[in-house]
């Protein structure tokens, strides 16, 4: 009790001699803290922090069974025909080919494996077309897990039940299963949109069931494209200005059927669209679908294994 009372003592003499200080001398140091500070009472300093950089999202948007040539058509098809007015602002305002390659087989499952992996069939194992548990999963991993391990938030909305095939590898976050319509598709893929999510992948069916039910090119097929780029606007209208949009399929067709090595089949388009991307711009170097990983991977900067075989798409750019 003594020790702390002498203390308080020893401390009370200090704030009694602090106080008996003359105001000259108080105000002195006042001023001299508030140059160290840079301001005074009436005119003090405001440091302005500027608005961080929003975080770049990612969305790639696959839309099953469609042919370039066919979306060119459609596009071009004028006022007779209800064209595709969002396709054809995604290629007003971003980079794209129409004659980006998938792999063979050209099938909806191994061609989506390959996408969103990197890899060729060989490596990533995925050569069947429909959903099998008791197939092996996945011999790689996807781009989805690479994100979850950056911390970075993702999702998965598809229009079919083989998609299980991606769900079961659990790397992403919120995974929506099929079957589903496209528009139904597309409104399910808003709601992961307003959540926030860093990497989406969305995936419009209908044009490919239509190209089996009455062929690929009939007039049936060409009305699913319509109704697709419906679908594809009510995305874009959701997406925030700091999001990167690819939107790809995963085969062609002709005939009632697809997966065979004609180019027919293998041939799709490939279009990106974001704010480091580059304008009304018809990529000349070759794009594979392995290359949407690539792409995707580097907005995002992610690393993915050193041996994928897809690259980044680095001509889009107007800024690397």
């Amino acid at each position: 009790m003594r020790q702390g009372t002498g203390r308080w003592e020893r401390r009370s003499a200090v704030l009694r001699t602090t106080v008996r200080l003359p105001f000259v001398v108080v105000g002195f140091l006042l001023a001299g803290w508030l140059a160290a500070c840079g301001g005074s009472p009436s005119n003090p300093t405001t440091v302005s922090t500027p608005a961080p950089t929003p975080s770049p999202r990612v969305v790639i948007l696959s839309i099953d069974g469609l042919r370039s040539d066919a979306l060119q058509n459609a596009i071009n098809a004028g006022a007779a025909v209800a064209t595709p007015t969002n396709a054809s602002r995604l290629i007003a305002n971003g980079a794209y080919t129409w004659r980006a390659k998938t792999i063979n087989p050209s099938n909806t499952l191994p061609s989506h494996a390959s996408m969103l992996t990197g890899y060729l069939p060989d490596r990533h194992g995925v050569t069947w077309d429909n959903y099998d548990p008791a197939k092996p999963p996945l011999a790689v991993p996807t781009i989805f897990l690479a994100a979850r391990n950056a911390g970075l938030r993702t999702a998965m909305v598809v229009g079919k039940e083989k998609f299980n095939t991606f769900r079961d590898t659990g790397e992403m976050g919120n995974f929506v299963g099929g079957p589903r319509s496209d528009d139904d598709v597309a409104g399910q893929a808003l709601g992961q949109i307003y959540s926030g999510v860093d990497l989406l992948f969305i995936h419009l069916p209908d044009v490919d069931l239509s190209g089996h039910a009455t062929a690929w090119m009939s007039a049936t097929y060409a009305a699913k494209i319509r109704l697709a780029d419906l679908a594809l606007g009510r995305i874009l209208d959701a997406l925030p200005t700091n999001t990167t949009l690819i939107l790809t399929a995963d085969h062609g067709g002709h005939g009632s059927g697809h997966g065979t090595t004609d180019s027919l089949d293998l041939t799709i388009p490939w279009i990106i669209v974001g704010p480091r991307i580059r304008k009304a711009y018809a990529l000349t170097g070759d794009v594979v679908t392995m290359d949407t990983a690539a792409t995707a991977a580097y907005l995002l900067g992610l690393t993915l294994p050193s041996d994928v075989k897809g690259k980044p798409v680095l001509e889009a750019f107007a800024t690397r």
